[in-house]
């Protein structure tokens, strides 16, 4: 399948030729290095077998920046899904946002088509900060590698991912609009009921300021609603909260939230008593972003 990027968007995608395939191979190798030595499976004729597996010329890319090869893409499109099966960045030219602006590209390609795309990223490479950054879930774990899907953004995730955008940024006219006037809202953890958009969309222009709100999944559920996973941070506290949105003709109809309290463990429950038991920052999580 192929992308046409825009020209405002600073690159250029240009169809590859079968003796490109040395040059994308070593391009792939500097790109991989680090991971795959981190893990140690540096290994290039693996490395060459891999790409060697999937190159078709017409499904992959050249991109170019100011008349220069900067990365590659293969994308297939298949009946159920497009397939992200290589991408990447020359290390020179990595961390300036090229590699974002390409992948938008496909996925509103994506959206377009109401397709999923799927991909595997390596154990241990930054690309997996990468993908959960723009919206990718896991959907299962290798020996070395990770599956990911990111499911196609539909007209109701739309409306619901614009209801927590306007919210973050404060503008309650814009939020009131994405709400039908007989909305149902209920705070299942703290007994509270709002059967007006206008009462909800009240209490939230005076919740206590200092709060910022970080979306962490977006999911249309098969009976038509839609789960929302956010972390709202707000000092000197942290909150989660799941939320479940009915969706009628466009407007949303219904909320259902849930919230819990971000806390450490309890003295008890140690990685010393408890085999396979480790510990983490939630804070420092790359699916968790400003709407």
């Amino acid at each position: 399948m192929k992308v046409k990027p825009n020209p405002a968007d600073g690159f250029a995608l240009e169809t590859a030729r079968s003796d490109d395939f040395e040059a994308l191979h070593a391009l792939r190798l500097r790109a991989m290095r680090e991971s795959l030595e981190a893990l140690g499976r540096y290994d290039e004729r693996r490395s060459r077998e891999r790409l060697a597996e999937g190159f078709v010329p017409a499904h992959t890319q050249h991109i170019v920046v100011g008349g220069r090869r900067v990365g590659f893409l293969v994308l297939r499109r298949l009946s159920h899904s497009l397939r992200l099966n290589h991408f990447y960045i020359d290390p020179p030219h990595a961390r300036q946002g090229i590699g974002s602006a390409v992948l938008r590209l496909v996925l509103a390609q994506a959206d377009t088509a109401q397709l999923p795309v799927e991909l595997v990223a390596l154990k241990g490479s930054a690309a997996n900060h990468f993908y959960l950054r723009h919206g990718f879930v896991c959907t299962g774990e290798g020996l070395w590698d990770i599956d990911y899907l990111r499911p196609p953004v539909t007209p109701a995730l739309r409306v619901v991912r614009a209801l927590w955008a306007t919210t973050q940024a404060r503008d309650w006219t814009g939020a009131r609009a994405l709400l039908r006037d007989d909305l149902q809202s209920t705070w299942w953890t703290s007994g509270e009921h709002f059967a007006s958009a206008d009462g909800y969309i009240a209490m939230q222009a005076a919740y206590p300021e200092g709060w910022t709100l970080r979306l962490k999944e977006l999911v249309r559920l098969d009976d038509g609603r839609v789960l929302a996973l956010a972390r709202v941070d707000h000092a000197p506290g942290h909150f989660y909260a799941t939320a479940l949105y009915r969706i009628d003709d466009g407007l949303i109809a219904g909320i259902d939230e849930y919230w819990a309290t971000l806390e450490p463990p309890p003295d008890w429950r140690t990685p010393q008593r408890f085999a396979g038991l480790s510990r983490f920052d939630p804070l420092n999580d790359p699916q968790a972003r400003e709407p």
